[in-house]
């Protein structure tokens, strides 16, 4: 078994590589529905609706130019998402909307940024 790290999460855009993780988390869900009544005995039934998945993702923010513009402005953009295998085989990969961007600094520390992102259509 392969072991992935953070680093190994490439956001794209435009086809070009935009941030490399530092950290990251990715979240696939699925919703249900119940199919039963209480009529029909003391246990529940379900269906399973559509999956949904969102990746969250943190990052050291570099100096240089208009960085943190840039990177505030990614917010409602799509973007590709690509989890690597030593940086050269894709495991996983989609197109996911922007949904948030923050940037963190602390007295004595590195200053950290944070994005979230949400899945549009399928990761595969």
């Amino acid at each position: 078994m392969a072991i992935i790290h953070g680093r190994n999460l490439i956001v794209s855009l435009n086809g070009t590589p935009i941030v490399g993780a530092r950290s990251c988390e990715i979240t696939v869900n699925t919703g249900e529905i119940e199919i039963s009544s209480p009529s029909q005995g003391a246990w529940r039934d379900f269906i399973v609706e559509r999956k949904e998945w969102t990746v969250s993702t943190s990052h050291l923010v570099t100096a240089g130019g208009n960085r943190l513009k840039t990177e505030a402005a990614m917010v409602g953009q799509t973007v590709t998402l690509r989890f690597t295998e030593k940086d050269t085989q894709d495991i996983l990969t989609g197109e996911a909307i922007v949904k948030s961007w923050k940037a963190t600094g602390t007295l004595g520390n590195l200053a950290q940024g944070a994005f979230s992102f949400r899945g549009k259509g399928a990761l595969s």
